[in-house]
């Protein structure tokens, strides 16, 4: 999979087929849009690809009220190219991108430098200034601009949409096991470890710590079972998210506890899968009490040893 971007697309004028989104976690419903994609290039004989942009279009538009994000870049375009796709265009969605008119869009880049032939799209795409673009508007320009539009519809589970919105409410509702569901693989968040204030390790149950990037979604406070992936290589780890109570820190952290694992991980950079939640956060009335209760964590993690292998 080749990565395009604003500053080597001149390179890459083959024909492609564009699946079109701001693929915010790659779920189901993303991923029918990536599948047909795929299909449509081989049976046109063109590339596969799919566009989307560096930041979510909200926060530029709204930078005090965008939506958590469930991706980072990084992680969006390791999806991407599990899918065998040709190429993942990502493009910066600045303010003057944000101004593009829904013609504009269509003729500057997706026609003129990305020399797209056939659109995919879910059923409720916008896209041009203030989002003024619809389905119907792209399809009247199709005929001008020689190109297909292919909708899809919406996925659904448990006769519910499958939607990125959505599935930030299952995260900061704990509902973590739904809402893998809903992504087709595990949420995860990832970052470098940093020093922490190093009380795991006074207890017995030593922690990695994670930077946390504030623009990305948090799951509800409380203790989870989870696959940690350092250089490409799976442990099974119980992360807490919260502010440690019991020791009156107040600060929202992210910790993790890596089973059968004893290195120096410090400034490395480590991605956290959430498999479920475990219970609540509690504040304990002892180290005593909180030690007790880890050990329990450690039980029920390692009756979950599978996972590792799945």
């Amino acid at each position: 999979m080749v990565i395009l971007d604003e500053y080597n697309i001149k390179k890459y004028n083959d024909k492609k087929v564009i699946a079109l989104g701001n693929f915010d976690g790659i779920h189901l419903g993303h991923q029918e849009l990536i599948k047909k994609a795929i299909e449509l290039s081989k049976v046109n004989k063109i590339s596969s690809s799919a566009f989307t942009f560096r930041q979510h279009t909200m926060k530029t538009i709204c930078e005090n009220k965008f939506p958590k994000l469930l991706i980072t870049n990084r992680k969006k375009l390791e999806e991407f190219s599990k899918f065998m796709l040709d190429y993942a265009i990502i493009y910066d969605f600045n303010k003057d991108f944000s101004l593009l008119s829904p013609e504009n869009f269509i003729k500057d880049i997706l026609i003129d430098k990305l020399n797209m032939k056939i659109a995919i799209v879910g059923e409720n795409y916008r896209f041009g200034y203030r989002a003024s673009g619809d389905i119907q508007l792209l399809k009247s320009f199709s005929k001008i601009y020689d190109y297909k539009v292919e909708v899809i519809e919406p996925v659904k589970l448990n006769e519910i949409v499958i939607s990125s919105s959505y599935i930030r409410s299952l995260i900061q509702e704990g509902k973590i096991e739904e809402a893998n569901k809903c992504l087709g693989r595990y949420f995860s968040l990832e970052g470098y470890v940093i020093s922490g204030r190093k009380v795991g390790r006074k207890l017995g149950f030593p922690t990695a710590n994670i930077s946390i990037d504030r623009d990305y979604i948090l799951p509800l406070n409380g203790v989870y079972l989870t696959k940690v992936k350092i250089l490409n290589k799976y442990f099974l780890g119980i992360t807490n998210v919260g502010i440690n109570p019991t020791f009156n820190v107040n600060n929202l952290s992210v910790e993790t506890y890596i089973i059968d694992f004893n290195k120096n991980i410090y400034g490395m950079f480590i991605e956290v899968e959430f498999i479920k939640r475990i219970r609540d956060e509690i504040k304990f009335n002892s180290e005593e009490e909180l030690i007790e209760q880890m050990k329990e964590d450690y039980i029920f993690a390692k009756s979950h040893n599978y996972i590792l292998h799945n």
